[in-house]
């Protein structure tokens, strides 16, 4: 009878400082699956990986066998002494009250495709929700992680445990001209210091559509007060017409608010390719109106913004379920599915 060899077991740990060209392959790895599902075009240029490989082991040196540095934690998987998969995590909490728990934001998990079945993947999820949990002392964390649409790690998340609970659609930000007003009810603007109460007003039904999809990592609702109200008037009154963060409002014909979003653009890090990335998410509807017709004229705001400060595309981030009227609207601005945050406890 032939022996039965077991498979070698899987080790997380830190990263050693000898590692950094093989944890950047992964990168690379990872960087080539992304783009061809949809994502962010990534370099071929060797001297960006070079100048990676020679930054991870430096990082590694500074950590000195320790995941954490700040709030970012890096792991790797190994297996007879090789490192076959990695992932980052960004520790942090989202809001202020302190009911709220903590969240560990999934980052760059890759497993090598030579070590797919090897039990990695699980083996880093569960390595990086230990250290997430040792960060927070013991109070509650939310892992959570964004997954492109097309990707097949879906399944894979599902099977250890995480949900869906937040849905991102993208689309051109040329074209917006496409979606030109035609008497519709509703238009759009950048916010000022005089709708701060307005967008205050709105942040509660934000707040209750994010628990009911089951998305706990930020502040349940909570009373507007004069000091919420002050500390947004006091943001909105900043210059906005160039910066890279912005709010924008929708109001009916009587100039009443209602509905808010905020717009980011943010520049890629190597080894993307040079790129600029859009971003309008927390959007909140007056939860009397159907959000449906509210989505055009904010999008096509957004649109326009975004093209302005370099992006190509812009994501719609933070809406409901496909199916929900959140994401029915997106669609119908022109948006397709793009991707989805999972969660579960750590």
């Amino acid at each position: 009878m032939a022996a039965v060899t077991k498979p070698a077991v899987v080790h997380v740990r830190a990263a050693h400082p000898d590692e950094g060209r093989v944890i950047a392959a992964l990168w690379r790895e990872l960087w080539d699956a992304h783009e061809a599902w949809g994502g962010y075009a990534g370099t071929r240029d060797e001297r960006v990986y070079d100048h990676l490989a020679h930054r991870l082991g430096e990082d590694a040196r500074v950590r000195g066998g320790q995941p954490v540095l700040g709030r970012h934690v890096h792991l790797v998987a190994s297996q007879d002494g090789s490192v076959i998969g990695q992932v980052e995590g960004w520790f942090e909490r989202h809001g202020i009250d302190e009911a709220t728990p903590h969240t560990c934001e999934v980052r760059s998990l890759i497993v090598s495709a030579r070590a797919r079945a090897t039990g990695a993947g699980r083996a880093l999820l569960d390595g990086l929700g230990k250290v997430a949990l040792q960060m927070s002392r013991g109070a509650a964390v939310v892992m959570a992680a964004e997954v492109l649409e097309p990707n097949p790690a879906h399944a894979f998340y599902a099977k250890v445990g995480y949900r869906p609970v937040s849905w991102t659609a993208r689309v051109a930000t040329e074209g917006a001209e496409d979606l030109a007003a035609r008497s519709e009810p509703f238009s759009a603007r950048l916010a000022t210091s005089q709708d701060a109460l307005a967008l205050a007003l709105l942040d509660p039904a934000l707040a209750q559509r994010r628990r009911l999809q089951g998305d706990m990592r930020f502040d349940r609702p909570r009373a507007v007060d004069a000091t919420l109200v002050g500390a947004l008037a006091a943001h909105l009154g900043r210059p906005s017409a160039y910066q890279d963060q912005c709010e924008l409002v929708v109001l009916d014909r009587q100039g009443v608010v209602r509905a808010s979003a905020s717009l980011t653009v943010m520049s890629l890090d190597p080894p993307f390719l040079p790129a600029r990335r859009g971003m309008l998410g927390r959007i909140a509807a007056d939860p009397a109106l159907d959000p449906r017709p509210l989505v055009t004229p904010l999008v096509r705001l957004a649109r326009r913004l975004a093209l302005v400060r370099g992006a190509a595309t812009l994501e719609l981030t933070d809406l409901d379920a496909p199916g929900g009227p959140l994401h029915a609207g997106a669609l119908g601005a022109g948006a397709r599915p793009w991707s989805r945050i999972v969660e579960r406890w750590a």
